[in-house]
């Protein structure tokens, strides 16, 4: 496919540019805000990059995407929502940074997790997650970030991000997001986030929690054939759906060598001459995308010199 054919797919707010993207909306005369995404090759990469078992696969996949759904709200490029769980469940602890332009990244404390099932096919995730809290933290370039934080409903992602806006943002919202793998991996990712504004009445948030409440699985519809565009049209049933933009959507970590200074420099002069006394130097990793970076002794003693 040609560089024109592509950027005139992502001009066209109706059309599929193949692979993952995401796509903003709004329904019933504009009264209904709703974003969806297909999230398969970002979820894939994490899988490989981390190692992940399938209860892990699907809880890390799930908050990637879910976090996928919130980026629209970020104008500028180095705009950031990040999502943090804390919990009891033997996964402990994920991390998930999204940025503008459908950028996101995901770290998890424990890649490895065994999971049991709720049903046939059916990872239970909530359990490898347990009980805990999810924070989120919306950098917009002001003073101060926006921290917001509630307490786990489920630990099935879903309704645990579906709270936090309702409690924490007081939006009116329904997120969906499944992650289905098979023994090559994962196979189909994605999901949906519809919100209520201001102007909606009781009659429109009664219709769509009737629409949303007995909505197939995301991950059952992908499997079907269905992108993200298909499956709005389908949850809100509305001819008039107004489609604004496409958006690509891929797993990006944009640390380097620089970065992993600035980090050392953090440290300040005391530690960094401690760390400065290993003649073998030190070497730090990533935990979004696990590249490590040396630093020799004398590269370390530099730092301190400045």
């Amino acid at each position: 496919m040609n560089a024109d054919k592509i950027q005139n797919q992502l001009l066209d707010p109706r059309a599929d540019p193949g692979g993952d993207y995401l796509v903003r909306a709004l329904a019933y005369g504009g009264l209904v805000r709703a974003v969806a995404v297909r999230s398969t090759d970002v979820c894939a990469t994490a899988r490989e990059i981390h190692g992940l078992s399938p209860v892990t696969t699907a809880a890390l996949g799930r908050l990637l995407s879910g976090v996928l759904l919130l980026t629209p709200d970020l104008e500028k490029k180095d705009d950031s929502i990040t999502a943090i769980i804390r919990s009891d469940g033997p996964i402990e602890s994920m991390t998930v940074v999204g940025q503008s332009v459908g950028r996101v990244r995901g770290s998890i404390r424990h890649p490895v997790v065994p999971g049991t099932l709720i049903r046939p096919g059916k990872l239970d995730v909530g359990q490898a997650v347990g009980r805990g809290q999810l924070t989120i933290v919306r950098d917009m370039g002001l003073k101060e970030p926006y921290v917001g934080q509630v307490d786990l409903v489920s630990g099935e992602i879903a309704e645990d991000l579906t709270a936090y806006l309702s409690l924490s943002e007081q939006i009116p919202s329904a997120i969906g997001l499944g992650v289905r793998m098979d023994q090559s991996g994962v196979t189909h990712a994605g999901g949906f986030l519809v919100q209520l504004l201001p102007d909606a009445g009781d009659e429109i948030a009664e219709h769509l929690e009737s629409r949303v409440s007995g909505f197939p699985e995301v991950s059952y519809l992908m499997e079907e054939g269905f992108n993200p565009h298909q499956i709005l049209d389908l949850l809100f049933g509305d001819p008039e759906i107004q489609y604004s933009d496409v958006t690509p959507c891929r797993y990006e970590c944009p640390c380097n060598r620089k970065r992993m200074e600035q980090n050392l420099l953090t440290l300040g002069a005391a530690e960094l001459a401690s760390l400065a006394e290993d003649p073998e130097g030190i070497q730090l990793e990533c935990h979004f995308c696990e590249r490590r970076y040396r630093f020799t002794q004398n590269e370390v003693r530099g730092l301190i010199s400045g």
